[in-house]
């Protein structure tokens, strides 16, 4: 939140001192019939003047947690900061603010308010409710990461928490260490999260890749395999894992079980844009190219055009030089040519990012900017909704604060963008470079098997199609079905030893 926000905030606070005995004890079981976690976030009534506060927490404990924003936020704008400490019904009225922001899906607005609250340690109940919402946005939705993990949970002691908020602090305050380099203080918070957790599992994922940083590949593996073998039962982070296994077995060569962690990746198929890619090159090493070349057809349907795959084109050529198919082999590399060839214009010429549209797609799927994106879309769609609110005040103060959060992630998003899009011109001048020499190569493969074959004295063997018997085949009809995207197999026949038409131009 920036100063201005803060400034408004601040003078919202007034002092209640009829209030902090009675706030100070453990709050009464709720009344009413609510069923939800809601019913445990009871407060006292005092013959002080609060109808505000006791209309939203009417309509707050009915679960009309809209309706209630305009109640809380009129409460706390009326009061002053003479006195926040021991103002608890301030307190609870700026949580019940938070939580109802959050239950009408003002996610963003909610982890400010709540945020600010929590840094200044009021009610350990408030803080604990706070940090069972924190925990749950940080696993579902995009968030603020510098506003809930840099300055609510780094450097933050939370000793009065349950397990699993504990859990959650520790690892969050264990990759912060490890991110800036303090190791020792990172492995002190690890070894506190409670073994065979969520949280546990995910500092495992990240120590694979600490392993895999140290060139301790055998040893990522292990741990990666104890993941996947454990009683893990998130399948965003067993993905996660299966893929980095994936690779890791790619390099070491054994493409078998690098396939078969490919296969058992269980995130949509049109999000798998990368892994269809490597399980490919996995199929070719393999001997398979028939079924490396079914993997890139995938490649052909329309969701998969906004993915960065230069490397489609080179396997492609690849396999098709390798069974003598020089024609096509040379056509997709000049298919690579057209895909790319306004972007390597651009590069060139020394163009802004912005300028060029087919990388700049592209880049909105590499993740961290995949991250920014989502945030930022999520502020766009909350600050519309934010329009339909009926209290004028409370309209002002959330477009205000998501016009703010907007602009700077913005300018967040944009140094990304400039930043990944040198590396990605980078990438796409070595394909370029690739792709000559491929072209290079595929020419002389064509005079030197032109060469053998008419010097040859051996006879010219008959090109050879694998039998398919028992099987059902059918025929591509132009339509892609995404189940079926990683199942396609192209029969390729060899044609190394057979005559081309244009042979007769190499005698």
């Amino acid at each position: 939140m920036n100063k201005k926000i803060l400034s408004c905030l601040c003078c919202w606070i007034f002092c209640l001192t009829a209030f902090n005995s009675a706030f100070s004890q453990d709050l009464p079981p709720a009344q009413g019939k609510a069923k939800d976690k809601t019913a445990k976030y009871e407060v006292l009534t005092t013959a002080v003047d609060h109808k505000a506060f006791d209309k939203g927490y009417k309509f707050f404990s009915q679960k009309k947690y809209e309706k209630s924003l305009a109640y809380f936020y009129n409460y706390i704008e009326k009061h002053n900061a003479d006195n926040l400490t021991g103002n608890v019904e301030y307190e609870w009225a700026v949580f019940f603010l938070g939580i109802a922001l959050i239950k009408s899906d003002f996610t963003h607005a909610g982890v400010d308010i709540l945020s600010h609250l929590v840094t200044r340690k009021p009610n350990t109940r408030i803080v604990s409710y706070s940090l069972e919402a924190f925990e749950k946005i940080t696993r579902t939705i995009p968030f603020d990461e510098d506003l809930l993990i840099n300055k609510v949970i780094y450097d933050q002691e939370y000793g009065f928490v349950d397990d699993r908020i504990s859990d959650f602090i520790n690892f969050y305050q264990g990759v912060f260490d490890w991110q800036n380099g303090f190791f020792n203080w990172g492995n002190q918070h690890f070894a506190r999260i409670r073994a065979n957790t969520y949280y546990d599992f995910k500092y495992q994922y990240h120590n694979a890749l600490y392993l895999i940083y140290q060139d301790r590949i055998d040893d990522a593996i292990a741990v990666l395999k104890g993941i996947l073998s454990g009683a893990c039962e998130d399948e965003i982070l067993k993905d996660q894992a299966r893929f980095t296994l994936a690779r890791l077995l790619f390099e070491k060569g054994d493409f078998e079980q690098a396939v078969f962690m490919y296969r058992g990746i269980k995130k949509p198929i049109l999000e798998q844009a990368e892994n269809l890619l490597e399980m490919a090159w996995s199929q070719y090493h393999l001997g398979h190219p028939e079924k490396a070349m079914g993997l890139l057809y995938a490649f052909e349907a329309p969701s998969f055009k906004q993915y960065f795959t230069p490397e489609y084109y080179i396997l492609k050529s690849f396999i098709y030089k390798d069974v003598c198919h020089y024609q096509r082999a040379m056509q997709v590399v000049h298919e690579f040519g057209s895909r790319y060839t306004d972007s390597l214009k651009k590069i060139y010429n020394r163009g802004l990012p912005t300028e060029d549209q087919d990388l700049l797609l592209i880049l909105l799927n590499k993740k961290k900017i995949k991250r920014i994106w989502r945030f930022l879309k999520l502020l766009e769609k909350e600050k519309e909704q934010a329009l339909k609110i009926k209290d004028k005040s409370i309209e002002k103060y959330l477009e205000q604060l998501y016009s703010l959060r907007i602009e700077k992630s913005i300018k967040t998003l944009k140094r990304e963008v400039e930043k990944s899009y040198e590396e990605l011109a980078d990438k796409l001048l070595k394909y370029e470079e690739e792709a000559y020499l491929m072209e290079y190569e595929i020419g002389l493969d064509m005079y030197q098997r032109v060469t053998q074959h008419h010097f040859s004295e051996d006879p010219v063997e008959k090109i050879v199609i694998s039998e398919l018997k028992g099987k059902v085949v059918y025929s591509f009809q132009g339509e892609f079905w995404n189940d079926e995207l990683a199942d396609y197999k192209v029969i390729l026949p060899n044609k190394c030893n057979s005559m081309e038409e244009w042979d007769i131009f190499f005698k």
